[in-house]
């Protein structure tokens, strides 16, 4: 795969985006109720249409851009119009939860968990730039087009950092495999030990700096290293380092690290290093 380019999902792309675009259309609908049923109240130009419990709004020629909405808001009960806009909602909440959550890139370095709420920003913003221009007052309409104007804006900022991170994730992915399956394993002197945090399965990440020699001399590398709890490296110890002839490649992924099986290891780290935090009940 050329560099750049951006990895395809572990499932293949019609799946993710078939997700994206169902929370963007999910979140269009939302916003457009909320603003045509709930901004209209604050119009000077509507009244109550007391039969039906809803809001309409004069007859008359809008005098704002489309003229989309020229004859009148629905005068849809109120129930209804509540009923609709949290049943869009909670679907596309909980759609773009499960987009991020999901890992559709997971076997190629992972994703910023992202992808939910910038599907929502520019579904939300598309909603507000449909319900915008329908509005009588022209400066309702203004502002609500505006606010639709800015929240696709957003989205589309936060599409491009998402993309940008994700090519970035992609490229220390393949990096680690480039290191895993050609790079050259040295036994190195670690000089540096530092424990970073403990997770949920015993597992603790430490930050190790290790020393070794090559053919253009003694090379020192800084990278995280994690392991059971119970086989906690110590200072002075030795792992395994995975490198090449590249000190200084545009990932910053100079090397890895790995657990020496010959190392020695620290008698007391079930006692030095803490446990993960028990989870806070839901």
């Amino acid at each position: 795969m050329a560099a750049g380019a951006l990895p395809t999902p572990d499932d293949g792309w019609a799946r993710v985006l078939l997700q994206a675009g169902v929370v963007a259309g999910l979140w269009a609908i939302a916003t457009f109720l909320i603003a045509a049923a709930a901004l209209p109240q604050m119009d000077p130009q509507c009244f109550s249409d007391s039969p039906t419990g809803g809001r309409v709004c004069p007859l008359q020629r809008d005098p704002v851009l489309t003229h989309l909405f020229d004859v009148r808001w629905p005068a849809v009960p109120e129930a209804v119009t509540v009923s609709g806009v949290l049943l869009t909602m909670l679907l596309g909440i909980g759609l773009a939860f499960f987009l991020d959550t999901s890992e559709p890139w997971s076997e190629r370095g992972g994703a910023p968990t992202a992808a939910g709420i910038v599907s929502g920003l520019l579904g939300g913003g598309l909603g507000l730039l449909v319900a915008g221009p329908g509005f009588v007052h022209p400066l309702i309409a203004l502002g609500v087009t505006a606010l639709g104007a800015l929240l696709a804006l957003l989205g589309s900022l936060a599409l491009r950092a998402f993309l940008r991170a994700l090519r970035r994730r992609y490229a220390g992915h393949l990096r680690r495999e480039q290191l895993r399956e050609h790079g050259t394993r040295t036994v190195s002197r670690i000089t540096s030990l530092d424990w970073q945090y403990t997770h949920p399965d015993d597992d603790s990440v430490f930050t190790l700096t290790a020393e070794f020699d090559t053919r253009d001399g003694r090379r020192s590398v800084t990278e995280e290293l994690c392991v059971p709890r119970r086989d906690a490296p110590v200072l002075g110890g030795t792992v395994i380092v995975v490198h090449d002839d590249d000190a200084a490649h545009a990932t910053g992924i100079d090397a890895l690290l790995a657990l020496d099986p010959d190392g020695l290891r620290d008698p007391d780290a079930l006692e030095k290093y803490p446990e993960a935090p028990e989870p806070s009940p839901s």
